[in-house]
């Protein structure tokens, strides 16, 4: 009875529409979800509808992207009102910063000899708000590399000659943002990139979950993390990190997530809030 509480569609960086999704999560025997694409919510718009077809429990979600001391960290909301309206005026206004350092990477490129154009980079994210695997893509597209791997690794990677840093946003931000919107705040993915000291000081500043369970973390990360969720009384949660376009993802599909009381344990914690 598997719960996959982090997953992406098209309207951030992956490659399926939200009932492509719901199909897709039937067929894995996936009994819950949630939709956390990056910086929008989108995709949760008539995703009660969706959830009711195919017979999946569903929870509104979304993957905020956010720093603390220049390092960027990703916290997952859940159970948000979606149509809040701090959050939502927050999300356009990253929205238009997204596209404003598209064009600014555009033109490096361009000063570089990779003479892309930057309406194919709109273009290619169509719905979603721009990120750097979009501009990949279009590299890729016009012929300068042969994968997107390249294309971070000679021009858009975090150190390569086009980069542009993203709006900062501060993690407390975000997790105060979660909160306000009813939602509980959840850290994505923390890996070894968050050291405990740095992690302890989310939980201070109001942080209600860490997620566990992700194709990143290793059987110690896991037991670590699920220590310190039960040490400070977080949510624990997880999920396949779903974008639907690398070769790995659907075989963790439907086998990397937590079980399906976890969307009982959230929905208390959202109640007394």
């Amino acid at each position: 009875m598997i719960a996959d509480l982090h997953t992406h569609t098209i309207y951030s960086d992956g490659l399926l529409t939200p009932e492509e999704l719901f199909k897709k999560a039937q067929e894995h025997g996936i009994k819950a979800l949630s939709i956390t694409d990056h910086d929008t919510l989108e995709g949760n718009i008539g995703a009660h509808e969706l959830a009711k077809k195919y017979d999946i429990d569903f929870i509104e979600g979304i993957e905020i992207s956010c720093f603390d001391s220049q390092n960027e960290y990703h916290i997952l909301g859940y159970g948000i009102d979606i149509y809040d309206r701090e959050l939502n005026d927050h999300l356009n206004d990253f929205r238009l910063k997204r596209l404003e350092r598209a064009e600014i990477m555009t033109k490096r490129l361009n000063n570089l000899g990779v003479n892309i154009n930057f309406n194919d980079v709109v273009n290619k994210a169509g719905v979603a708000p721009i990120t750097r695997p979009h501009i990949a893509q279009v590299i890729m597209d016009s012929g300068y590399v042969s994968s997107t791997k390249d294309a971070f690794n000679l021009y858009i990677g975090d150190k390569g000659p086009a980069f542009e840093v993203k709006a900062v946003f501060q993690v407390e931000k975000a997790i105060k943002l979660i909160n306000a919107a009813g939602g509980v705040a959840v850290i994505a993915h923390p890996g070894y990139s968050v050291t405990q000291k740095k992690l302890f000081k989310f939980i201070e500043t109001g942080l209600d979950g860490i997620e566990v369970h992700h194709p990143l973390h290793n059987k110690k990360l896991r037991r670590e993390f699920h220590s310190i969720a039960n040490q400070y009384w977080l949510l624990e949660t997880g999920g396949s990190d779903f974008h639907g376009d690398r070769p790995n993802e659907i075989d963790i599909f439907g086998r990397e997530g937590v079980p399906v009381i976890t969307m009982q344990q959230i929905r208390k914690r959202l109640i007394r809030r």
